[in-house]
């Protein structure tokens, strides 16, 4: 009896591992079918590196960015401000114009936002006599302003009002500049005061933007000739 019942216990046995055994081999190719299917959603592992790669990414832009901030060439103490303001005591009753160079020098500022604006778009005498467009006639500098042309010259930059002087401030000594162009389709000849001067320069560009890239205009901040309040601060 002893026997049998040994008998019985080992056949129990050798039934249950065949049956686990043969559970595992019907399982074994579903298995290999979903591990060779790609995963909707990147592991953890890979998620995190992908961070990672966005960060390493970020930290390079902001270098990238910094290498075209300036700074004091060797042995100097240049500065290049970042921001004034332009029509400081003015007379007008728009008052005053806070100015972001920084942005405008460095930044893809063109009209068309694919490039920086040159400095002699608005330092137009830092530029040699056969560089000059008409109105233009006064050279002051006998290469183009660059950042690279600047730092390695001690030749001062002019300020605006150097030539456009404000109404009724001309000194003995200078003589305010004009210019004759066309403005609504005639031919007109004026004082390039310092507040004409600003108002061609900055509308000029501002109004070029916009039409080659409309959606500027929903921008906080961004004017074109029409928005004065925009960017003057009121006396």
């Amino acid at each position: 009896m002893r026997n049998v019942t040994k008998l019985v216990i080992v056949l129990f046995f050798v039934a249950a591992a065949a049956f686990v055994l043969l559970m595992d081999a019907e399982r074994s190719p579903g298995l290999a079918q979903v591990a060779g299917r790609p995963t909707p959603t990147p592991p953890t592992a890979n998620a995190n590196a992908r961070g990672s790669s966005n960060a390493v990414a970020n930290a390079a832009n902001a270098t990238a960015n910094a290498a075209v901030t300036p700074a004091p060439p060797g042995g100097g103490d240049k500065k290049i401000p970042k921001s004034f303001t332009l029509g400081k005591d003015s007379q007008s009753e728009h008052g005053e114009v806070p100015f972001d160079h920084d942005t405008h020098a460095f930044k893809m500022y063109s009209p068309d936002g694919k490039s920086a604006i040159g400095c002699v778009e608005c330092h137009h005498t830092d530029q040699p006599k056969s560089a000059l467009k008409p109105p233009l006639v006064t050279s002051e500098r006998d290469v183009v302003l660059t950042l690279v042309t600047w730092r390695a010259s001690t030749k001062k930059v002019s300020e605006c009002r150097t030539c456009h002087f404000q109404t009724g401030n001309v000194p003995d000594s200078g003589t305010m500049p004009t210019a004759t162009y066309a403005e609504r389709g005639k031919q007109v000849t004026k004082e390039l005061n310092n507040e004409l001067a600003y108002h061609i320069n900055c509308n000029t560009c501002h109004d070029a933007a916009a039409k080659l890239r409309p959606e500027l205009k929903s921008r906080p901040g961004f004017a074109t000739s029409t928005d004065c309040m925009t960017c003057h601060r009121p006396n």
